[in-house]
């Protein structure tokens, strides 16, 4: 970070019109900033502070700032007034820069005040200091105090070899004596203003954190929220009147409970500073930064969380620095924004994130110069018309891979080197596949993100008291596929309506590829000067044995489509899992994916239906896929058990509300007791004997297999020692929780099943379905998914619905089955009544002058398939080999019926209006068209009105 602090000017020169409105502008590498505007002075006064991002990239000996003071004009170019020019060893200074205005007559020298600050990235760490990663390099010297604009700067710090601990600590301990050298000894008023913005990674499980903010004296506590994450945004103004000194000896102590908890305990975390530090800040300032929290009895307890906040040192008359109201995005520079208490130090770890290959990446870009080639009878490769690379971003660092060009399957083989101090507060590493455009902006192809909490373990899930080791260890993913989602994967060359869900925002209504990557974590003593490097071959010979894939067939039986409201068009369902079954993409294969269009039929009140009777249409296709049974199976037996659970204590609480009898209320706690017990002494799924186990794999294991145990030993012990149904709630709610967390599989590969609702060509509404609900599994029962083969209710939706689901496009009940191919035949004890395979084709008439027949079909066929597109006869219907037709071909009368639009209604309401006019006081005459419809055309009379047969 570059920081320029632009605090005053002398010797303006006149204009030739009086004084002017000095502005200035600071540039570096063609980035520049403007102070406002001073109106009509010649010693101006700004004190504001312009920053510069460096993003990671040092200085060197040929960098420079570039300082222009203008006369500001409101129309038209601001007026050159003089220009100053600081080289790179002059950062890190109080300066007072000179120089003759080229139009001034004056031999005086016009003369602006800067300070030039400058922290170099990826700093180490220093514990001593409590300014952590936030500590100024040596030599620095803000001198941006608005007491002291006019004193004489000196007392550089000792000379003592740059970076070490003792430069850091003598440096501030020199200028915080030299700042309060020179201030009052009078009292004062001052105001302290304490925002506290938000908390992350806060610890305990099932939380309602509050966090209290005491001030010489003065103590107020923010509202009380729920989660780990919580987001608070209040503000707090601390008013006293005291001595400068007294006042920057006096502390900010912010302290984090757990509101939720009565016990004595209840202190999550603290974080102190002295207010002089705030003071000595540019600005008299700490905006927006990080505080890492501990505990006060135990330093050694390493991160209690971490809390960001600003705050402010306000005297008589002092204007706060502008801050931003919104919240962070994820391209926060966190590592150079954190504060850390004194005596605690965080360890640099370096991510090593392995991107080896994506595969079924959408279309991108336009495809008009391979239309030009299949024209002239060249082969046209629409399936590769995207340029992708990998952005990953983590605690505002950002990397990329290189660019394969026209490649919808690319293979980088990189390893990106992430290094950052830990633990950290960001939570998430960010993958997004980018699209590399020459002429335009880049277009984000799909976004993906990797969830820390859920790849590493601190060991405090398990409960120590048993004198067993803890379970916990460093992040780590993989080798496994992360799935992309996002808007739907036709490419039209116009705007994406969608194109948010591309970006990670939202739910994503379509699968748009997915990509091959491996995290491994290593600590460092310091930061390594990495990037990108290539993986070793040898590496890539590991990971070819988790690509090995099976085959899976998918069947869907659709029993009911009901509370249909927008109706016209035939309407029609597509099923898709990955890139298999999407109709409209042309690189997909063609599966029989779709039902057969139909018409809504009326149900008679308000809604429609589509009128499907006896004959259910059957949805079939076949995918493949790694088979990773062993990480779906358990998160099937787990959540049944949730499932289980919940209900039970669903149905306690009722029983308490309604104040059953004693004993009543005490069966019940019993029966919830004991079928947790029996659920969780039930054989669990191993992964022991399967080939593609991940060291993820083994670590969720080992802390499910205790966690589990933990429970089961809990649960027994309530059952004999408790008294009080009700004091169990709590531990029964934390046991439900922590069921909840272990149910968390961070490696599903196996993509999700999509369900689109189809009308006239045009995709409508959309319902996502896990395929672990769905899977079939040779395990145990309780392995298989809870609606696999089952009859479910599923209400699809519209993308990026603005209405929160006010209006609803469908209902529809379905039966989805997802297994192995080897398993397909186990669908049949799944499925209800008898399957046949029909044939279809349409023959089409047209009406002229008012007869039916093929002369007056435009844009059809005479037999085609429902669209009419396509051109249809008997004799290219071929039976499978083995198969014979059943009957004759015969006319279908639903199909038939459902031609007319009004199918369904009983009653039809038809306007006319009978017309008159006259003239001015004349008498009202039948006019020329004496019945007309609303839109002013003659219709019959209402006595000759023909009704419908």
């Amino acid at each position: 970070m570059l920081r320029v602090i632009v605090e005053s000017a002398t010797n303006i020169p006149k204009t030739k019109f009086g004084k002017p409105d000095p502005i200035v502008s600071v540039i570096f590498k063609d980035e520049k900033k403007k102070t406002k505007k001073i109106d009509s002075e010649l010693n101006p006064v700004w004190n504001e502070i312009l920053e510069f991002d460096l993003k990671g990239i040092a200085l060197d000996n040929s960098s420079s700032l570039t300082i222009i003071v203008k006369d500001f004009e409101t129309i038209g170019q601001n007026k050159y007034l003089v220009q100053f020019i600081i080289l790179q060893n002059g950062a890190g200074q109080h300066k007072k820069l000179h120089n003759k205005c080229p139009e001034s007559s004056s031999e005086e020298l016009a003369t602006i005040d800067l300070v030039v600050g400058y922290e170099p990235p990826a700093a180490p760490a220093n514990p001593n200091d409590p300014g952590g990663t936030n500590t100024q390099e040596d030599g620095e010297d803000d001198g941006g105090y608005e007491d002291v604009l006019d004193a004489p700067v000196g007392g550089i710090a000792p000379t003592v070899p740059s970076g070490t601990k003792e430069a850091q600590l003598a440096k501030r301990i020199t200028k915080g004596k030299k700042t309060r050298r020179i201030l009052s000894n009078k009292p004062q008023d001052f105001q302290i203003r304490v925002r506290v913005i938000e908390g992350r990674q806060l610890p305990g499980n099932n939380i309602k954190p509050v966090v209290k903010v005491h001030v010489c004296g003065q103590t107020h506590r923010t509202r009380i929220k729920r989660g780990n994450n919580p987001y608070f945004d209040e503000i707090f103004f601390y008013n006293v009147h005291m001595t400068p000194l007294e006042l920057l000896d006096e502390t900010v102590s912010i302290r984090v409970y757990d509101s939720y908890s009565l016990r004595a305990d209840c202190l999550m975390g603290e974080f102190k500073i002295d207010i002089g530090y705030v003071y000595d800040e540019p600005g008299h300032a700490v905006m927006r930064k990080w505080l890492l929290l501990s505990d006060p009895e135990d330093t050694n307890s390493g991160a209690k969380g971490y809390m960001k906040v600003s705050m402010f040192v306000l005297g008589t008359g002092d204007e706060p620095p502008v801050e931003k109201r919104e919240r962070d995005n994820e391209s926060d520079d966190v590592e150079s924004n954190l504060l850390l208490p004194a005596g605690i130090a965080l360890r640099w770890v370096t991510f090593l994130l392995k991107i080896y290959r994506a595969e079924d990446i959408p279309q991108m870009d336009d495809a008009f110069a391979q239309t030009v080639k299949e024209i002239f009878g060249g082969e046209a490769d629409k399936k590769n018309l995207v340029d992708p690379f990998v952005e990953v971003s983590f605690a505002g660092k950002k990397v990329c891979t290189n660019i394969i060009e026209k490649n919808a399957n690319p293979e980088w083989n990189q390893i990106i080197y992430l290094q950052i101090k830990f633990p950290s507060m960001c939570e998430k590493i960010k993958l997004a596949v980018v699209d590399w455009d020459r002429l335009t902006k880049n277009d984000v192809v799909g976004t993906t993100y990797l969830s820390l909490s859920k790849i590493a373990s601190s060991g405090g899930e398990v409960e120590v008291n048993t004198g067993e080791t803890e379970v916990g260890f460093l992040p780590t993913f993989g080798p496994c596929y992360l799935n992309f989602y996002g808007s739907p994967r036709e490419y039209t060359g116009f705007p994406d309506p969608y194109d948010e869900l591309n970006f990670g925002k939202g739910e994503g209504v379509a699968y748009r590829g997915r990509i091959l990557v491996e995290l491994s974590t290593i600590l460092e003593s310091k930061p390594v000067n990495k990037k990108l490097e290539m993986i070793p071959n040898d590496d890539l010979l590991v990971v070819e044995k988790y690509q090995r894939r099976r085959k899976f067939c998918l069947a869907a039986v659709f029993h009911s489509a009901t509370m249909l409201q927008d109706t016209g068009e035939p309407i029609q369902f597509e099923v898709s899992i990955g890139n298999y079954g999407n109709k409209f993409d042309t690189t997909c294969k063609p599966l029989a994916s779709t039902t057969q269009y139909s018409r809504a039929v009326f149900d008679g009140n308000y809604y429609y239906y589509l009128p499907w009777a006896n004959t259910k249409p059957v949805v079939t296709l076949t995918s493949f896929w790694e088979d990773i049974s062993h990480r779906l199976d358990p998160v099937n037996v787990i959540l049944k058990m949730v499932e289980r659970l919940q209900s039970n204590l669903t149905t306690l609480k009722s029983g308490m509300q309604a104040k059953i009898s004693e004993n009543r209320l005490a069966e019940m706690w019993l029966k919830l007791i004991d079928e947790l017990t029996e659920d969780i002494s039930k054989p669990f799924p191993l992964i022991e004997g399967k080939s593609n186990v991940t060291v993820l794999d083994t670590q969720i294991e080992k802390l499910r297999l205790k966690s589990l145990r933990q429970i089961g030993e809990a649960a027994a012990r309530m059952r004999n020692e408790a008294t009080d149904v009700k004091a169990t709630l709590t531990e029964i709610e934390d046991w439900l929780d922590k069921l909840l967390q272990l149910s968390e599989e961070p490696q599903n590969s196996m993509p999700d099943v999509i369900i689109w609702m189809i009308r006239g060509e045009k995709r409508l509404a959309y319902a996502r379905v896990p395929a672990h609900q769905v899977l079939y599994s040779t395990t145990s029962p309780e392995s298989s998914g809870k609606y696999c083969g089952k009859t479910q209710t599923i209400f699809l939706k519209y993308p990026q619905d603005k209405t929160k689901d006010v209006k609803m496009p469908v209902e529809l009940r379905i039966n989805i089955w997802l297994g192995l191919s080897a398993d397909e035949k186990k669908f049949n004890s799944f499925a209800e009544g008898t399957f046949s395979v029909f044939a279809e084709m349409y023959e089409n008439q047209a009406l002229l002058f008012g007869k039916w027949g093929t002369s007056g079909l435009v844009g059809r066929h005479k037999f085609s398939d429902v669209t009419g597109k396509i051109k249809l006869k008997r004799e290219y219907f071929l039976p499978p080999k083995g198969w014979e037709w059943e009957g004759e071909w015969m006319v279908d009368p639903e199909r038939s019926l459902l031609t007319e639009a009004d199918a369904g209604h009983t009653e039809f309401t038809d306007e006319v209006y009978e017309n008159e006019s006259r003239y001015p006081g004349g008498e009202w005459k039948a006019a020329e068209d004496s019945y007309t419809d609303v839109c002013i055309s003659s219709v019959n009379a209402q006595n000759c009105y023909v009704f419908p047969t």
